[in-house]
Protein backbone atom coordinates (compact mmCIF):
# COMPACT_ATOMS: atom_id res chain seq x y z
CA UNK A 1 0.00 0.00 0.00
CA UNK A 2 1.28 3.46 -0.84
CA UNK A 3 1.56 5.57 2.31
CA UNK A 4 4.48 7.95 1.88
CA UNK A 5 7.26 5.40 2.18
CA UNK A 6 6.49 4.42 5.78
CA UNK A 7 8.44 1.28 6.73
CA UNK A 8 6.10 -1.35 8.13
CA UNK A 9 6.50 -4.78 9.70
CA UNK A 10 4.78 -7.88 8.28
CA UNK A 11 1.59 -7.03 10.18
CA UNK A 12 1.35 -3.49 8.83
CA UNK A 13 2.62 -1.55 11.86
CA UNK A 14 4.88 1.44 11.35
CA UNK A 15 8.35 0.33 12.49
CA UNK A 16 9.19 3.84 13.68
CA UNK A 17 6.39 3.73 16.26
CA UNK A 18 7.48 0.43 17.86
CA UNK A 19 9.65 0.68 20.97
CA UNK A 20 9.27 -3.06 21.52
CA UNK A 21 9.57 -5.50 18.62
CA UNK A 22 10.71 -9.01 19.56
CA UNK A 23 10.07 -12.47 18.14
CA UNK A 24 10.45 -16.02 19.43
CA UNK A 25 8.97 -19.49 18.94
CA UNK A 26 7.50 -22.04 21.35
CA UNK A 27 6.07 -25.46 20.39
CA UNK A 28 6.08 -24.47 16.72
CA UNK A 29 4.02 -21.31 17.35
CA UNK A 30 5.44 -17.88 16.50
CA UNK A 31 5.16 -15.06 19.04
CA UNK A 32 5.71 -11.36 18.34
CA UNK A 33 5.95 -8.72 21.11
CA UNK A 34 4.86 -5.31 19.83
CA UNK A 35 4.56 -2.13 21.85
CA UNK A 36 5.15 1.61 22.10
CA UNK A 37 5.81 3.63 25.25
CA UNK A 38 3.80 6.65 24.25
CA UNK A 39 0.99 5.61 21.91
CA UNK A 40 -0.28 3.13 19.35
CA UNK A 41 1.33 3.05 15.87
CA UNK A 42 -1.56 4.89 14.21
CA UNK A 43 -2.68 3.42 10.90
CA UNK A 44 -2.05 -0.30 10.37
CA UNK A 45 -2.14 -1.53 6.76
CA UNK A 46 -1.32 -5.04 5.61
CA UNK A 47 -2.07 -6.98 2.45
CA UNK A 48 -3.31 -10.57 2.58
CA UNK A 49 -0.27 -12.82 2.96
CA UNK A 50 -1.22 -16.33 4.11
CA UNK A 51 -3.93 -18.47 5.68
CA UNK A 52 -2.21 -18.39 9.10
CA UNK A 53 -4.15 -17.43 12.19
CA UNK A 54 -3.16 -14.28 14.08
CA UNK A 55 -4.20 -13.90 17.71
CA UNK A 56 -3.54 -10.52 19.31
CA UNK A 57 -3.44 -10.34 23.13
CA UNK A 58 -3.56 -6.87 24.68
CA UNK A 59 -1.20 -6.60 27.65
CA UNK A 60 -2.44 -3.26 29.03
CA UNK A 61 -5.55 -1.06 29.26
CA UNK A 62 -6.43 1.90 27.09
CA UNK A 63 -6.09 0.62 23.53
CA UNK A 64 -8.68 1.38 20.87
CA UNK A 65 -8.82 0.44 17.21
CA UNK A 66 -11.18 1.18 14.34
CA UNK A 67 -11.18 -1.67 11.82
CA UNK A 68 -12.16 -0.85 8.24
CA UNK A 69 -14.09 -3.30 6.08
CA UNK A 70 -15.21 -2.90 2.49
CA UNK A 71 -18.56 -1.29 3.32
CA UNK A 72 -18.33 -0.43 7.01
CA UNK A 73 -16.02 0.10 9.97
CA UNK A 74 -16.18 -1.07 13.58
CA UNK A 75 -14.56 0.36 16.72
CA UNK A 76 -13.31 -1.76 19.62
CA UNK A 77 -11.82 -0.89 23.00
CA UNK A 78 -9.30 -3.35 24.44
CA UNK A 79 -8.64 -3.86 28.12
CA UNK A 80 -5.76 -5.80 29.60
CA UNK A 81 -5.90 -9.45 28.43
CA UNK A 82 -8.53 -8.85 25.75
CA UNK A 83 -7.84 -10.53 22.43
CA UNK A 84 -8.74 -10.72 18.79
CA UNK A 85 -8.50 -13.66 16.39
CA UNK A 86 -8.28 -13.22 12.63
CA UNK A 87 -6.58 -14.82 9.64
CA UNK A 88 -3.96 -13.26 7.40
CA UNK A 89 -5.78 -14.11 4.16
CA UNK A 90 -7.62 -10.75 3.96
CA UNK A 91 -6.30 -7.21 3.54
CA UNK A 92 -6.32 -5.47 6.93
CA UNK A 93 -6.62 -1.79 7.70
CA UNK A 94 -7.21 -0.19 11.09
CA UNK A 95 -6.53 2.99 13.07
CA UNK A 96 -4.96 2.32 16.49
CA UNK A 97 -5.06 4.85 19.33
CA UNK A 98 -4.17 4.83 23.01
CA UNK A 99 -1.67 2.75 24.92
CA UNK A 100 -0.27 -0.12 22.86
CA UNK A 101 1.28 -3.38 24.04
CA UNK A 102 0.36 -6.61 22.26
CA UNK A 103 1.65 -10.15 21.99
CA UNK A 104 0.80 -11.47 18.53
CA UNK A 105 0.49 -15.25 18.20
CA UNK A 106 0.86 -16.60 14.67
CA UNK A 107 -0.20 -20.21 14.05
CA UNK A 108 0.02 -22.03 10.74
CA UNK A 109 -2.90 -24.27 9.72
CA UNK A 110 -0.64 -27.32 9.76
CA UNK A 111 0.48 -26.62 13.32
CA UNK A 112 -3.13 -26.05 14.39
CA UNK A 113 -4.04 -29.50 13.05
CA UNK A 114 -1.03 -31.04 14.75
CA UNK A 115 -1.94 -29.51 18.12
CA UNK A 116 -5.54 -30.66 17.67
CA UNK A 117 -4.36 -34.23 17.11
CA UNK A 118 -2.11 -34.13 20.16
CA UNK A 119 -4.99 -32.82 22.29
CA UNK A 120 -7.42 -35.44 20.93
CA UNK A 121 -9.76 -32.80 19.51
CA UNK A 122 -11.50 -34.32 16.52
CA UNK A 123 -12.57 -32.09 13.65
CA UNK A 124 -11.00 -28.87 14.95
CA UNK A 125 -9.49 -27.36 11.82
CA UNK A 126 -10.08 -23.65 12.45
CA UNK A 127 -10.53 -21.03 15.14
CA UNK A 128 -13.54 -18.81 15.71
CA UNK A 129 -12.87 -15.20 14.82
CA UNK A 130 -13.48 -12.69 17.59
CA UNK A 131 -12.54 -9.12 18.58
CA UNK A 132 -12.22 -7.62 22.07
CA UNK A 133 -12.90 -10.88 23.94
CA UNK A 134 -11.59 -11.11 27.50
CA UNK A 135 -9.40 -14.15 28.16
CA UNK A 136 -7.48 -13.86 31.46
CA UNK A 137 -6.26 -17.48 31.24
CA UNK A 138 -4.58 -16.97 27.88
CA UNK A 139 -3.36 -13.58 29.07
CA UNK A 140 -1.62 -15.19 32.04
CA UNK A 141 0.04 -17.83 29.86
CA UNK A 142 1.20 -15.20 27.38
CA UNK A 143 2.55 -12.96 30.17
CA UNK A 144 4.60 -15.86 31.56
CA UNK A 145 5.88 -16.74 28.11
CA UNK A 146 6.95 -13.14 27.43
CA UNK A 147 9.42 -13.00 30.33
CA UNK A 148 12.89 -12.57 28.88
CA UNK A 149 14.55 -15.05 31.27
CA UNK A 150 12.38 -18.02 30.29
CA UNK A 151 14.32 -21.02 29.04
CA UNK A 152 13.67 -22.80 25.75
CA UNK A 153 12.08 -25.67 27.67
CA UNK A 154 9.64 -23.38 29.51
CA UNK A 155 8.70 -21.62 26.28
CA UNK A 156 8.11 -24.98 24.61
CA UNK A 157 5.71 -26.00 27.39
CA UNK A 158 3.91 -22.67 27.56
CA UNK A 159 3.63 -22.54 23.76
CA UNK A 160 1.93 -25.95 23.73
CA UNK A 161 -0.40 -24.91 26.57
CA UNK A 162 -1.34 -21.74 24.68
CA UNK A 163 -2.10 -23.67 21.49
CA UNK A 164 -4.28 -26.21 23.28
CA UNK A 165 -6.13 -23.47 25.19
CA UNK A 166 -6.94 -21.71 21.92
CA UNK A 167 -8.25 -24.94 20.41
CA UNK A 168 -10.36 -25.84 23.42
CA UNK A 169 -11.79 -22.32 23.81
CA UNK A 170 -12.14 -21.07 20.23
CA UNK A 171 -11.94 -24.23 18.11
CA UNK A 172 -14.80 -24.83 15.70
CA UNK A 173 -16.41 -28.32 15.57
CA UNK A 174 -14.71 -29.28 18.81
CA UNK A 175 -15.34 -32.82 19.96
CA UNK A 176 -13.31 -35.18 22.13
CA UNK A 177 -12.25 -38.56 20.86
CA UNK A 178 -10.66 -41.57 22.45
CA UNK A 179 -7.10 -42.63 21.76
CA UNK A 180 -6.57 -45.17 19.06
CA UNK A 181 -5.12 -48.54 19.96
CA UNK A 182 -1.39 -48.84 19.68
CA UNK A 183 1.01 -46.45 21.34
CA UNK A 184 4.78 -46.41 21.01
CA UNK A 185 6.74 -49.55 20.38
CA UNK A 186 8.64 -50.90 23.38
CA UNK A 187 11.88 -49.80 21.71
CA UNK A 188 10.69 -46.23 21.26
CA UNK A 189 9.26 -46.09 24.79
CA UNK A 190 12.62 -47.12 26.24
CA UNK A 191 14.56 -44.84 23.91
CA UNK A 192 12.43 -41.79 24.75
CA UNK A 193 12.67 -42.40 28.49
CA UNK A 194 16.43 -42.95 28.34
CA UNK A 195 16.88 -39.73 26.37
CA UNK A 196 14.77 -37.77 28.86
CA UNK A 197 16.59 -39.14 31.91
CA UNK A 198 19.98 -38.41 30.35
CA UNK A 199 19.05 -34.79 29.62
CA UNK A 200 17.19 -33.70 32.75
CA UNK A 201 19.70 -30.92 33.38
CA UNK A 202 19.12 -29.35 29.96
CA UNK A 203 16.38 -28.41 27.53
CA UNK A 204 14.28 -31.31 26.22
CA UNK A 205 11.87 -30.73 23.34
CA UNK A 206 9.15 -33.09 22.20
CA UNK A 207 10.27 -32.48 18.62
CA UNK A 208 13.77 -33.77 19.32
CA UNK A 209 12.43 -36.89 21.05
CA UNK A 210 10.07 -37.56 18.14
CA UNK A 211 12.95 -37.18 15.67
CA UNK A 212 15.03 -39.75 17.56
CA UNK A 213 12.09 -42.16 17.35
CA UNK A 214 11.59 -41.45 13.60
CA UNK A 215 8.07 -40.16 14.24
CA UNK A 216 6.23 -36.91 13.66
CA UNK A 217 5.82 -34.69 16.70
CA UNK A 218 2.07 -35.35 16.89
CA UNK A 219 2.37 -39.14 16.42
CA UNK A 220 5.07 -39.33 19.09
CA UNK A 221 3.12 -37.22 21.62
CA UNK A 222 -0.06 -39.21 21.08
CA UNK A 223 1.72 -42.58 21.26
CA UNK A 224 3.73 -41.57 24.34
CA UNK A 225 0.60 -40.58 26.25
CA UNK A 226 -1.18 -43.79 25.34
CA UNK A 227 1.85 -45.88 26.34
CA UNK A 228 2.64 -44.12 29.63
CA UNK A 229 -0.63 -42.48 30.64
CA UNK A 230 1.12 -39.09 30.67
CA UNK A 231 1.95 -36.44 28.11
CA UNK A 232 5.68 -36.06 27.37
CA UNK A 233 5.72 -32.76 29.25
CA UNK A 234 4.15 -34.32 32.33
CA UNK A 235 6.53 -37.30 32.25
CA UNK A 236 9.55 -35.00 31.93
CA UNK A 237 8.39 -32.81 34.82
CA UNK A 238 7.69 -35.81 37.04
CA UNK A 239 11.16 -37.20 36.24
CA UNK A 240 12.72 -33.88 37.22
CA UNK A 241 10.87 -33.83 40.52
CA UNK A 242 11.89 -37.44 41.27
CA UNK A 243 15.53 -36.61 40.51
CA UNK A 244 15.33 -33.57 42.78
CA UNK A 245 14.02 -35.75 45.62
CA UNK A 246 17.09 -37.96 45.28
CA UNK A 247 19.41 -34.94 45.32
CA UNK A 248 17.65 -33.36 48.29
CA UNK A 249 18.91 -36.23 50.44
CA UNK A 250 22.44 -34.91 49.81
CA UNK A 251 22.63 -32.11 52.36
CA UNK A 252 25.71 -30.48 50.82
CA UNK A 253 23.77 -29.43 47.68
CA UNK A 254 21.93 -26.10 47.74
CA UNK A 255 18.42 -25.73 46.34
CA UNK A 256 19.84 -23.53 43.56
CA UNK A 257 22.30 -26.26 42.58
CA UNK A 258 19.57 -28.91 42.59
CA UNK A 259 17.29 -26.70 40.47
CA UNK A 260 20.05 -26.37 37.86
CA UNK A 261 20.94 -30.08 37.92
CA UNK A 262 17.29 -31.02 37.36
CA UNK A 263 16.64 -28.61 34.51
CA UNK A 264 14.37 -26.12 36.26
CA UNK A 265 14.52 -22.50 35.11
CA UNK A 266 15.57 -21.26 38.56
CA UNK A 267 15.08 -21.84 42.29
CA UNK A 268 11.62 -20.22 42.24
CA UNK A 269 10.43 -22.39 39.36
CA UNK A 270 11.78 -25.50 41.10
CA UNK A 271 9.94 -24.66 44.33
CA UNK A 272 6.63 -24.01 42.54
CA UNK A 273 6.70 -27.26 40.58
CA UNK A 274 7.88 -29.32 43.55
CA UNK A 275 5.15 -27.92 45.80
CA UNK A 276 2.50 -28.50 43.15
CA UNK A 277 3.50 -32.18 42.91
CA UNK A 278 4.20 -32.97 46.58
CA UNK A 279 2.14 -30.42 48.48
CA UNK A 280 5.09 -28.62 50.10
CA UNK A 281 8.21 -26.76 48.94
CA UNK A 282 11.54 -28.60 48.69
CA UNK A 283 13.07 -26.84 51.71
CA UNK A 284 10.24 -28.10 53.93
CA UNK A 285 10.42 -31.57 52.41
CA UNK A 286 14.18 -31.72 53.04
CA UNK A 287 13.83 -30.67 56.70
CA UNK A 288 11.63 -33.69 57.34
CA UNK A 289 14.49 -35.97 56.29
CA UNK A 290 16.61 -34.94 59.25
Amino acid sequence: MADGGIRRDVFGCSKASLDQDKNFTGAGIHFHLKGGDESAPGRVQALASSSNYLIGMSMKYGHERTIYHQHHSEKHTFGERDLYIRTLDDDYEADLTGSFSFVLIEIEHGMLAQLAEEANLEGVSQLRRTVGTSDPILGGLVAALSLSHQSELIRERLGAAIGIHLLETYGIAQRRRGLARGGLSRRNQNLAKELILSRLDSSISVSSLAEQCNLSRSAFAKGFKESTGKTPYRWITDARVERSQQLLTEQDLSLEEIATMCGFADHSHFSRVFAARLGEPPRTWRRKLT
